[in-house]
């Protein structure tokens, strides 16, 4: 995943009264990511964040939010700089030729290999100094597996298989995740609940549960606005990758310094490695891509049970 950032930080700007989005294939600070870019849970961050708002009480169940200010406050900016901490000794730099394509055309690139690929594994990681949400994905490209981990308490996975949202979590997930009430929270959790088309898991829809899963969500997640600049080429991973980079929107209330930095091979397939968020202080965003063309099995749970009997369409608003 684009959900694009994390839990806290998605939190702490409900707190302020900035909307929230949750990364389920898409963060919140992903907006532009998403999965899209970055949010405790936003982007998967352009984000594959994509959507459902952690509700404070909800999140206040996980303990996630203990120490949160309700003030919005961008994080404190460390000493971090907004380039890519990779250092590239000159010995080991290519010749000018290997680096002389533009940024946008990088970009394009690792786009439409993510998009074309058979199937690709990514872990991400979004965490500030209050909480932390980790993603431990596999897309293909009409489904894939999605399990998240919120501040090592929650857990909820998610299945999209055939067009249908498969969803099994614990209590703090349903709660921390979708907002389920506590008391349906309690009652389906552990359960399979299947989501087609216009169903709601309490407050994320059909489109926010599935969004960031399939190569080509994950794929917008990655999506960056304004200056692109390539970096120098350098290791990543063990390969040789070059940089594309770009600063994030201010409506993300990061420091000015913050830089969504993207790494692909430094070879004709433009193949995505890594992507990050450096310059932004506490919070912290790192998403990797490995298991290109993996074998993914999956099979639609037994006895699901159909979401309007968790959330009912009377209560869809």
């Amino acid at each position: 995943m684009s959900v694009c950032m994390s839990v806290c930080m998605s939190v702490c700007m409900s707190v302020a009264g900035q909307p929230n989005a949750s990364r389920f294939g898409y963060d919140p600070i992903h907006r532009d990511r998403r999965r899209g870019i970055p949010s405790l849970m936003s982007t998967h961050r352009q984000t594959r964040t994509n959507v459902a708002a952690l509700t404070i009480s909800g999140l206040l169940g996980l303990g996630a939010l203990a120490g949160c200010t309700g003030g919005g406050a961008a994080p404190t900016a460390a000493t971090a700089s907004a380039v890519p901490t990779r250092s590239v000794p000159p010995a080991q730099r290519p010749p000018a030729a290997s680096v002389a394509k533009s940024a946008p055309a990088v970009l394009s690139g690792a786009l439409a290999a993510l998009r074309s690929g058979v199937a690709v594994h990514t872990d991400v990681t979004d965490s500030t100094t209050n909480g932390s949400l980790t993603y431990s994905d596999d897309s293909t490209a009409s489904g894939g597996r999605q399990v998240i981990t919120i501040d090592g308490a929650g857990h909820v996975t998610i299945l999209f298989i055939a067009g249908v949202g498969y969803v099994q979590a614990d209590a703090k997930g349903l709660e921390g995740v979708f907002a389920v009430p506590e008391a349906q929270a309690g009652q389906f959790a552990g359960q399979w609940i299947a989501l087609r088309p216009g169903d709601k898991l309490g407050s994320s829809t059909y489109d926010d549960v599935t969004a960031g899963i399939t190569l080509s969500s994950v794929a917008s997640e990655l999506e960056q606005s304004g200056t692109l600049t390539l970096s120098p080429a350098a290791t990543v991973a063990g390969q040789r990758v070059l940089g594309v980079q770009a600063p994030l929107p201010a409506s993300d209330q990061l420091p000015a310094t913050a830089r969504n930095v993207l790494y692909v091979t430094d070879n004709a397939l433009l193949r995505p490695v890594e992507s990050e968020v450096t310059g932004a202080g506490s919070y912290k965003y790192d998403m990797t891509f490995t298991r290109w063309g993996e074998t993914l099995h999956l099979s639609a749970p037994a006895n699901a049970i159909p979401a309007s009997d968790v959330t009912p369409a009377t209560s869809i608003t």
